[in-house]
């Protein structure tokens, strides 16, 4: 699956990691899902071709592939994925939500390369999914 890093507009392309060459909003086509008009999101380019990110009003993410003229080459599945983020960055109240303190302690200490309990680390595992839906971030332990 194609993705499109939510803040670094970062491309996962065929397994690379393409830097976007413009983040400029314009309308590029129509969504084939329910006819809105796609606006894109960032511009990358690999050595044949041009890809095109975009999305529509309904959210719908669409991949689009073009030779380095500029001619048709197809449309792809696209999907954003969220950045990582340092357990030590995020707001204490957020963490203690949804993690016991003994998680929150050995997050923090396996984060820090400092020893931890690991049946602690495996239960704030458990939960990753759960914070990513309340707070929209992504842990990374």
């Amino acid at each position: 699956m194609n993705q499109l890093d939510e803040l670094s507009r970062t491309l996962i392309f065929e397994g690379r990691r393409l830097e976007p060459v413009s983040l400029e909003h314009n309308i590029v086509g129509f969504c084939s899902k329910c006819d809105m008009d796609l606006e894109s999101l960032a511009y990358h380019t690999t050595e044949s071709n041009w890809l095109v990110c975009a999305h529509c009003k309904n959210e719908h993410l669409i991949l689009m592939r073009y030779d380095r003229q500029w001619n048709w080459q197809g449309d792809y599945d696209l999907e954003i994925c969220k950045e990582k983020v340092n357990v030590s960055s995020i707001a204490k109240e957020k963490l203690e939500a949804v993690f016991t303190q003994a998680e929150i302690r050995d997050m923090l200490a396996c984060q820090q390369g400092l020893p931890y309990t690991r049946q602690n680390l495996y239960r704030a595992r458990a939960k990753y999914e759960k914070f990513e839906t309340l707070f929209g971030i992504k842990i990374d332990v």
